[in-house]
């Protein structure tokens, strides 16, 4: 009989559900900031990793008379040099801030290769940071247009190698004002 009762009062222990209670006390710190990313522009050149800060643009072949790649025009061709440019969008978002916009800045990560300027809208871009706008607007893409200067002279005379892919890097910055 005492064995009986034992495995009766076992199989009522284990149908109560034993239960066990645990307490997280979450910390953070809601900080403010403002993201920036390259999207591809209306007319200009399909953006590689579009949407993102670190986008790739690639003019394709150029020359100062001929083809060029779908998105990429020809501005100016003068005596001494020649110019391709391409359209491309900058969207910089805020969160948390009470900014009404931003300042734009941009400089090559290293000396332009010998035969070549670069340009973001109207200004040269040299290794130090140059301003491309003081007021852009939070919260959607602002066109630029990137310009490429190429020197017509010979290699060796102040023009660039010809048949040689070059790449160069363009660091952005925005600051919210």
């Amino acid at each position: 009989m005492t064995i009986g009762a034992l495995l009766l009062g076992s199989a009522a222990l284990w149908a109560q559900n034993p239960t066990a209670t645990g307490t997280i006390n979450a910390v953070l710190i809601n900080k403010s900031g403002i993201s920036l990313v390259f999207d591809t522009a209306v007319g200009g050149v399909a953006l590689g990793s579009t949407g993102s800060s670190a986008a790739s643009l690639n003019f394709g072949n150029i020359s100062a008379f001929g083809p060029l790649s779908p998105g990429v025009s020809r501005p100016v061709v003068g005596a001494g040099s020649y110019t391709v440019s391409t359209l491309f969008d900058v969207r910089v978002d805020e969160g948390g801030l009470t900014s009404p916009n931003y300042t734009l800045s941009a400089q090559l990560a290293g000396p332009a290769p010998v035969g070549f300027t670069y340009a973001v809208d109207a200004v040269t871009l040299t290794t130090a940071s140059q301003t491309i706008q003081t007021n852009g607007a939070y919260g959607s893409d602002v066109q630029h247009t990137l310009n490429l200067v190429v020197s017509t002279a010979a290699p060796g005379a102040g023009g660039p190698a010809v048949g040689t892919p070059v790449t160069t890097t363009i660091n952005f910055t925005a600051t919210s004002n």
